[in-house]
């Protein structure tokens, strides 16, 4: 199995780097300069079509240029997209549709909501025995909100059971239906996202893969970058990382 997934070497530059990792043999495999299609098909072309064909799976953000380049070079391979990004993508349409309510709601109702964003993209059962009664309080006070939250909870524990594929395409369009009844109009450019990407996104309920081990890899590069205060020369980058996830004898 593959997985892709990019790393800003410097904060704001809007400039990344490819990781790419084999998870179930918890290595890095490369660190490509950049994002682009042409990059990622060539490393692909450098590794022969005989290693290609092995590739069962690759998870990847929706980045076009991943699966693009990964439909034409690995014709084995279950691409899909990786479920952790696909949440980010909900909580960021939870944020605009929480804007959108307080920017309307009367003046009691925005005091009440005031700072409730890290309250409604926590997890439920993380939240703490103070936060509890703060994040219901916002909630009663706003129909609407609640409705969105309810709405995120539920697709979270939908990614979480252990569905099949056919019970997860079912349980999906139940959801969508739900979003739809809702008029929540800030949900409604996460369906579409779910629309593009849906078959790669159930493809999760069939090898149940994701880009968890490439996320560590990354939160590790973040500590060397820091530690070496960032690297100017990408083959520098490379190396120490590469070094740094070599595997080493017992």
């Amino acid at each position: 199995m593959l997985a892709l997934d990019e790393i800003a070497p410097h904060k704001g530059h809007g400039r990344f780097h490819l990781i790419i990792t084999a998870p179930e043999l918890g290595l890095v495999l490369d660190v490509l300069n950049d994002r682009k299609k042409g990059s990622l098909e060539a490393w692909f072309m450098a590794r022969g079509p005989d290693w290609c064909a092995a590739v069962a799976d690759c998870s990847a953000d929706m980045w076009d240029a991943y699966h693009q380049a990964a439909q034409l070079h690995l014709p084995n391979a279950r691409l899909t997209v990786d479920r952790f990004h696909v949440m980010k993508n909900l909580t960021d349409a939870v944020t605009k549709a929480r804007r959108s309510i307080q920017k309307h709601a009367d003046a009691s109702t925005q005091a009440l909501l005031k700072g409730c964003r890290w309250l409604l993209l926590k997890n439920h059962e993380n939240l703490t025995a103070d936060e509890r009664p703060k994040l219901a309080a916002m909630l009663a006070g706003s129909p609407e909100l609640n409705t969105c939250y309810t709405l995120k909870e539920d697709f979270r524990a939908w990614f979480n059971a252990t569905h099949d594929r056919p019970t997860a395409e079912r349980l999906l369009d139940e959801w969508l239906a739900k979003v739809q009844a809702s008029g929540l109009k800030a949900l409604q450019a996460f369906t579409r996202t779910l629309g593009n990407w849906r078959e790669r996104i159930l493809n999760y309920f069939t090898g149940r893969h994701s880009n968890g081990f490439a996320e560590g890899v990354n939160l590790k590069i973040k500590l060397l970058n820091r530690r070496a205060c960032g690297y100017h020369n990408f083959a520098s980058f490379r190396l120490h990382v590469l070094v740094a996830f070599e595997p080493r004898s017992r």
